[in-house]
């Protein structure tokens, strides 16, 4: 149940304080004003000496000031060690320095011509510094005492007299005049000095008055400005914590970072050993705890997430006190007069009602005063700021309170804000998460389709390669098989020519006109050559047919061993435009011919090498001195190839997308962006790798590794389809 704390501040010990202190330093002013008078009355003392001679009793006038600077500078160490903060004691040394002023002026006012002296006026001094440390009953006990002193030093300095005094009703004529006369002034000055001594008590009783009523005025006014102060001051921090959360909620969208940075502040604003934001579970979790604790073992701000029934250290709160506390006071309530509560306080929670069901957990955190704080967000609960302390006189101060309900509203703002913006991230991450997987199946089907039509392109052009070279291997072969038979007829016809000089002379001149008419020498040469020239044209033709076979591979669809230098030189004798000794010069490593065969598809890693080869042949175009290098070396069950050209380089800004589809560094037209990223795929295919490195002004070298046994891939993969494709 909540309960209303009254407050009543307690300052009878603080007002005490003050007062002894004023006293202090009041004691402390007066010693020093005795010491300052006692000197400067020495000085008097001589110069009057100096004039008055003899007349003047001067050491025993200076005896007595002397002895009023001893007992003062004696007084003064003493109210200093001693005296400090007794109140009591200081008013009681202050009555005896007062009785010792008012002894030392007698004894003065003696000294100087008695009652006929005019230093009877210092009497009044006492009277006065009475006034600045006694009230009006004290002020007036020490006028009375002082006209005593008066009246005793007039009765002692009468005394001889006495005698006529006592008998001036015995008829001798002028000594009993004289008495009489002297009786009569002796009471004149009593009752003249006693009327002024408490007429004076009471003018400095009224200035004193007057002067403490304008020091309670001022310190009233004091205390309202630092009340004011106090205030201002809380409101200015109240204001600092309020928008440290704002900033806080504005600057993260962490839930968890908002509420750890207010429950930091909250706990440095507020006196309470405890500060925590308990926010309810979602769903299928248990409810979350943030805390920061005054203890050294538990002060580092944490996040609990407890659960379970085990008994919790001293100074935390259980997980059934939170399920507790978050079903009965996470919500504001009506009380009888429908006024809504908003703030519930416990003083002693072990002993209030309100906890009975979980009094064993309550008195196991060791909490007495205990405050609850609803988070709302309209008529929405999103948790409790629990303050707790465990001193059993802690009573939590309203501006406290004010502060706490203040930034209750402000987590709640801020938890509802991070709920909304983390919803609105999340629906944003799907939507970019559709968008991304849309675009990539719009690339994956842009790329297909590229590939079927590179495909169809390149199949076409294989179909067509492979055709030309079967039409013109059938005729070439026709011609390459006739060649023999003509140069075997051709020599027959000539040893029969060589047989037709051994006719007769007469016919054999007719014969000898007709091989000259014919120019049988010449013709017999040139014969020669020109079956020459058509054997080694057939087998020219016959190379390039094979090379054209052996590159479109189209009989050779499936695996099959195949010699990665054959592919290679096979393909650079077809781009003899690029390469030759009158070209781009060609080097081999040591080794590259031996290179065992790889179980692959030939024709697809033909494809490979025709797009490197032409790459680095029109990135050298232009060079000076532009030469191949091609290493190939067995690398345990792989073979890895290398092909290196001197050419430009390939820029740092466009390395990372050299096998992205459709990527080319070429003009719009003269190149499609898949050659590369085909090569890619085969190699993968082949369940080897390719890469590269490049160097501006230093050219590029390409690295292939192939396994030595490529596994068998689906027949119907893109990728495998096309035979031939054109370079990037």
């Amino acid at each position: 149940m909540t309960q209303s704390i009254a407050r009543e501040p307690n300052i009878d010990r603080s007002k005490s304080r003050e007062l002894t202190s004023e006293l202090y330093l009041k004691s402390e002013q007066l010693l020093r004003f005795r010491i300052a008078f006692s000197l400067v009355s020495l000085c008097l003392c001589v110069g009057i000496y100096s004039f008055a001679g003899v007349e003047f009793e001067f050491y025993r006038a200076t005896g007595i000031i002397c002895s009023v600077s001893i007992y003062s500078f004696i007084g003064l160490a003493f109210v200093v060690k001693a005296l400090r903060s007794s109140r009591a004691k200081l008013q009681s040394f202050n009555a005896i320095l007062l009785v010792l002023d008012a002894l030392a002026l007698t004894g003065l006012v003696h000294f100087t011509h008695g009652i006929e002296s005019d230093l009877y006026v210092l009497y009044l001094l006492p009277i006065m510094l009475s006034s600045y440390t006694f009230g009006r009953r004290g002020i007036y006990l020490v006028a009375a005492f002082v006209a005593l002193c008066y009246i005793g030093l007039l009765v002692y300095e009468s005394s001889p007299l006495l005698p006529y005094l006592l008998q001036s009703t015995n008829p001798r004529g002028l000594a009993s005049a004289f008495a009489f006369k002297l009786w009569r002034r002796i009471f004149a000055r009593a009752f003249f000095f006693t009327s002024v001594a408490f007429l004076w008590a009471r003018f400095c009783d009224y200035l004193s008055r007057v002067s403490r009523r304008s020091n309670e005025r001022l310190l009233e006014q004091l205390e309202a400005n630092e009340k004011l102060i106090a205030e201002s001051e809380e409101r200015a921090k109240r204001e600092r914590l309020i928008n440290s959360i704002n900033k806080g909620v504005r600057s993260t969208l962490e839930l968890d970072s908002i509420l750890r940075s207010a429950v930091n502040q909250l706990s440095q604003a507020v006196s309470a050993d405890l500060v925590a934001i308990l926010c309810p579970p979602t769903t299928g979790e248990s409810s979350n705890i943030y805390v920061q604790a005054s203890e050294p073992s538990t002060a580092a701000l944490d996040k609990e997430s407890v659960s379970g029934a085990e008994a919790p250290p001293r100074g935390s709160i259980s997980a059934r006190l939170q399920s507790f506390i978050l079903s009965r006071r996470s919500s504001y309530l009506k009380d009888d007069a429908g006024k809504k509560i908003k703030t519930f306080v416990f003083t002693d929670a072990p002993a209030d009602q309100f906890f009975a069901d979980v009094k064993e957990e309550i008195e196991s955190s060791g909490f007495r005063s205990v405050v609850l704080q609803p988070m709302m967000y309209g008529e929405i609960s999103r948790g409790v700021i629990i303050l707790a302390d465990r001193r059993k006189d802690k009573v939590f101060e309203e501006s406290e309170l004010v502060l706490t309900k203040v930034v209750a509203g402000q987590v709640a703002v801020a938890i509802e804000h991070a709920n909304l913006v983390g919803e609105l991230s999340s629906k944003n991450r799907d939507l970019v998460g559709k968008n991304l997987n849309l675009d990539a199946k719009n690339l994956e089907l842009k790329t297909m389709q590229s590939q079927l039509i590179h495909h169809e392109k390149m199949a076409s052009l294989g179909r067509l390669v492979a055709g030309i070279a079967h039409e013109l291997n059938n005729p070439i072969n026709f011609v390459h098989g006739n060649l023999p038979y003509l140069k075997q007829y051709a020599d027959e016809l000539k040893k029969l020519v060589d047989k037709a000089s051994e006719i007769e002379e007469d016919h054999r001149r007719d014969f000898d006109e007709l091989k000259r008419k014919i120019k049988y020498d010449f013709l017999i040469s040139d014969l020669d050559n020109i079956i020459a020239d058509l054997n080694e044209g057939s087998e020219r033709i016959r190379h390039i047919i094979r090379n054209l076979r052996s590159f479109s591979r189209l009989d050779e669809a499936e695996l099959k061993e195949a010699s990665i230098s054959e592919g290679i030189e096979s393909t650079l004798k077809i781009l003899s435009q690029y390469y030759g000794n009158d070209k781009i010069p060609v080097h081999f490593s040591p080794g590259f011919a031996a290179m065992p065969q790889v179980l692959c598809y030939p024709g697809q890693l033909n494809q490979v090498w025709m797009n490197l080869l032409s790459n680095a042949a029109q990135a050298m175009q232009g060079q000076a001195e532009a030469r191949l290098n091609i290493q190939a070396e067995l690398e345990g069950e792989s073979v890895l190839v290398q092909i290196s050209d001197n050419g430009p380089g390939i820029k740092q800004e466009v390395q990372s997308k050299i096998f992205d589809p459709f990527f080319t560094t070429k003009p719009v037209g003269q190149g499609t962006g898949l050659g590369l990223s085909i090569c890619h795929s085969i190699i993968e295919r082949h369940g080897g790798q390719i890469w590269f490195s490049s160097e501006l002004g230093k050219g590029t070298t390409f690295f292939v590794r192939i396994p030595l046994t490529a596994k068998r891939q689906s027949p119907n993969l893109p990728g495998e389809l096309s035979q031939i494709s054109e370079p990037d």
